[in-house]
């Protein structure tokens, strides 16, 4: 028993500073001279050398957007949408309203009355964003200018484009091996700090992982597809669907890529709110995790190993921090010796997760007691870090139950 205890905290431990340091710490080294292109790819590599063509292209777009109950916001997002920097006539916009209990398709048709542009179709019955975005890219299909290479662009309600965001996501797709393009989702407001700081660690590996071969799924505050790379049979019911799309791509062969000067800007998410939306993207990960189980196949290459280290470890980071705990819990109590390296390992992960649980209680409180300084901040982002884990693991006990549900669930924002 001591023996598979021993072994179990060692690789445990091994695979949690892999995950959060070590990956990482690989993927910034190895990006940090210019890559290739992947082999896998259906389709040449880019032209000069390694360098991608950046093309000032305008081909048609067609913006999709599904909206449910977003009567506060849906005004000024057909505003933003329509003094976006983009030729108008190669541009249409499509606003699916998704069964809405408000005024949210009165107050959107309104919006868009004086713009040709812009198409405001309600659906009586609330199915779900999925089952809104598979109708709309049907109709999308629909429109004439789709055969000379249509794109179509994702975007949410709560989300506002930069004026230049169209034209930084089009110009990438002179090269015929991309599929598509992921633009940067800034946070405004004045909501969790630590969400911000995780977000923003989340672009720069993005951002690596795009320059190596293709980032890991896309945003769906603002991202754009080729209409081939679009994954018609996606399920009603996913959850995380902007991450599943964009994984679709590279396992069609295309590469998928990560513009940080494409910027659209969102309220963060108010505080309270984190955990319910937690514990959903949580379910939503581990969902997304069987349906794009392809890309784990070693013939992706450093796509894989990027999917693997990125998100299937991470995922899985609460299971392991209990079996590290429980296994070095168990070999502290048993182990007297304290001068043998597995003792010794055993007492500071002991000590380490008690001091970074009682951090975690800290930083919560200090939340409501409005604390400043730098050691309370650190303890925010591991209130913060401890939360997620927890979200993770009761997200991962709802997808084992199974029956997940695309139905909406709307996460207010902060105010600016």
């Amino acid at each position: 028993m001591t023996i598979v205890l021993t072994l179990l905290l060692y690789c445990t431990a091994a695979i949690l500073c892999y995950a959060w340091i070590a990956f990482p710490l690989l993927l910034l080294i190895t990006t940090r001279s210019t890559c290739h292109a992947p082999r896998h790819t259906r389709h040449a590599p880019r032209a000069e050398g390694n360098a991608p063509r950046l093309t000032p292209l305008t081909p048609h777009l067609v913006i999709l957007l599904a909206a449910f109950n977003e009567a506060d916001v849906i005004a000024a997002r057909i505003a933003n949408l329509a003094s976006i920097d983009y030729p108008h006539d190669r541009l249409r916009v499509l606003i699916g309203t998704d069964g809405c209990t408000d005024n949210t398709s009165a107050r959107a048709r309104e919006a868009a009355a004086a713009t040709a542009w812009i198409e405001v179709i309600e659906f009586d019955q609330n199915r779900g964003k999925v089952a809104v975005l598979r109708d709309l890219v049907e109709r999308a299909s629909r429109h004439e200018p789709l055969a000379t290479g249509t794109l179509l662009v994702f975007t949410d309600a709560n989300t506002h484009f930069r004026t230049d965001a169209l034209r930084m996501l089009a110009r990438h797709f002179a090269d015929p091996g991309v599929g598509g393009v992921c633009g940067r989702l800034l946070f405004t407001g004045s909501g969790s700090h630590a969400e911000q700081s995780y977000w923003n660690l989340e672009n720069t590996l993005k951002a690596r992982e795009s320059t190596l071969d293709s980032c890991l799924g896309a945003n769906g505050a603002i991202y754009a597809l080729r209409r081939e790379c679009f994954w018609a049979n996606i399920p009603a019911n996913t959850i995380v669907d902007d991450f599943v799309i964009g994984m679709k791509v590279r396992e069609a062969g295309y590469r998928m890529l990560y513009d940080p000067d494409a910027v659209a800007e969102e309220e963060v998410p108010a505080v309270q709110d984190e955990w319910r939306r937690r514990i959903r993207i949580g379910s939503g990960d581990y969902q997304a995790a069987w349906l794009c189980r392809r890309c784990l196949h070693p013939r992706f290459g450093p796509f894989a190993w990027c999917f693997w280290s990125h998100k299937i470890l991470r995922w899985f980071t609460p299971h392991l921090s209990l079996a590290v705990i429980a296994s070095a819990a168990w070999l502290a109590c048993r182990q007297p010796a304290a001068d043998r390296p597995a003792a010794l390992l055993a007492r500071a992960v002991c000590l380490g997760a008690t001091a970074i649980l009682a951090a975690a209680i800290m930083g919560r409180l200090s939340r409501r007691l409005a604390c400043s300084g730098a050691v309370w901040t650190l303890c925010r982002g591991l209130d913060h870090f401890v939360t997620m884990q927890a979200a993770l693991l009761l997200g991962f006990a709802r997808a084992c139950r199974g029956n997940l549900s695309g139905a909406w669930a709307r996460t207010p924002r902060e105010p600016s």
